[in-house]
């Protein structure tokens, strides 16, 4: 039998305005059918299906996360959890991909997991064993020796070790490879705006996955690293924060994405003295720089925006120690608009846009015909109020509904 979702405010995605007492169809098959307005459904579609009255509220695609990692807790240290059993980080994981789904969020692209769990949590989503989102996957990071993030990473020097590496994360399954183009600040000691790989090396991995038909995406945070990662051919740029004219420029002209991380460069924080000992030291080791990245990102999304690149977004949820999976996509949202986009804009970035990063366009990201259900309905309007987007009333993945009573959905 299918269903109708009828009377809801709805938002398709394609960045227009949404639809006043619109409609929306799931197919036996769990994708869309008919999508208009309550007024205008075809009496053959009304006709013996299940009627659900969203009495006004918000209809939208399902969020798409194009940064997170979905095996690390987002609050304790990576350091901490690499001392725990890999059994007990999977188990973890499972709940946190349950969570991940419970609030909207039906698609992500995982850049950075541990010893191929993220690969098995996906095959258990896929096998109807647990609940979770889609997940693209680009398994373990390529960084150099001693490389951002070394410490979960392949590490790798010259074009014919990446070459090869880049081949063993396909190999183990990856959608996507995953370099560490300059350093980090979620590795003690480092310059995020020193370059780590060279371009040659970059291209290395490009070689490797374009005939594959996977992506590569690269950390960079300053210029050199942005213009090595484009250069190269990479598909896209992970945070981008230190964005120029001349980086922005380049990426436009090569069609390069940019996908931003607010959030975890802005943590979300009430009380510093409810952290625990770990959160707090890391927040005492951020908190001057945390102003000082807002006022930068404000500058590199207007950078983007004037050079029209391809924007995009991601939580970066479970980075470190105050990157938790609690509404993250919301939040990423929230802030985008915070900084300046548009909240139309920001709404296609964290649907339609995130998807074409996943290349899943053609599948989700949109509510069109053809697609799978994958939908959010929120009580309030987040174009109004972008917190409502943590306001969830329900929630479908392919045609599905999601059971939102167990796990911890309001964390």
């Amino acid at each position: 039998m299918t269903t109708l979702l009828t009377h809801v405010t709805l938002f398709d995605g394609q960045g227009g305005e949404p639809l006043e007492d619109g409609a929306l169809e799931i197919q036996d098959d769990g994708r869309i059918g008919w999508v208009g307005k309550t007024r205008e459904l075809p009496r053959d579609i009304r006709a013996g299906a299940q009627k659900i009255d969203g009495g006004g509220q918000f209809l939208m695609p399902g969020l798409v996360d194009a940064h997170i990692h979905i095996c690390w807790n987002g609050e304790e240290s990576i350091f901490e959890l690499l001392e725990r059993d890999r059994s007990a980080i999977l188990l973890e994981a499972v709940s946190l991909a349950r969570r991940t789904l419970q609030q909207g969020t039906t698609s992500i692209r995982d850049v950075g997991g541990h010893e191929y769990i993220e690969m098995h949590l996906r095959a258990a989503v896929a096998r109807g064993w647990i609940e979770g989102p889609r997940m693209k996957l680009s398994g373990r990071v390529i960084s150099m020796t001693g490389g951002h993030g070394h410490f979960i990473a392949r590490e790798a020097d010259g074009p014919a070790e990446i070459l090869k590496a880049a081949r063993e994360q396909i190999k183990a399954g990856a959608d996507t490879v995953k370099l560490m183009a300059t350093g980090g600040s979620a590795t003690p000691g480092q310059d995020v705006m020193a370059s780590q790989l060279t371009q040659e090396e970059l291209a290395a991995a490009v070689a490797a996955a374009h005939p594959m038909g996977r992506t590569v995406a690269a950390h960079a945070h300053g210029p050199s690293g942005i213009q090595n990662a484009t250069l190269a051919g990479l598909d896209s740029v992970e945070h981008g924060s230190y964005l120029n004219e001349e980086c922005a420029a380049l990426m436009a002209e090569r069609g390069t994405q940019l996908v931003v991380t607010l959030g975890v460069a802005n943590p979300e924080i009430e009380d510093v003295h409810a952290l625990t000992p770990i959160q707090r030291a890391d927040y005492e080791r951020r908190k001057d720089g945390i102003q000082s990245s807002r006022d930068r990102y404000i500058q590199t999304l207007q950078i983007a925006r004037a050079h029209g690149v391809f924007l995009a977004c991601g939580t970066d949820a479970g980075g470190n120690a105050l990157a938790p999976h609690r509404h993250a996509m919301a939040r990423e949202i929230e802030l985008l608009i915070d900084y300046g986009v548009p909240p139309l804009d920001a709404l296609t970035m964290g649907t339609k846009h995130n998807a074409r990063v996943l290349r899943m366009e053609d599948e989700v990201g949109t509510l069109e015909r053809g697609k799978w259900a994958d939908l959010l309905l929120l009580r309030g309007n987040p174009l109004e109020d972008p917190r409502q987007l943590r306001a969830v009333a329900a929630v479908w993945k392919g045609g599905q509904a999601v059971d939102l009573r167990s796990g911890r959905l309001d964390d």
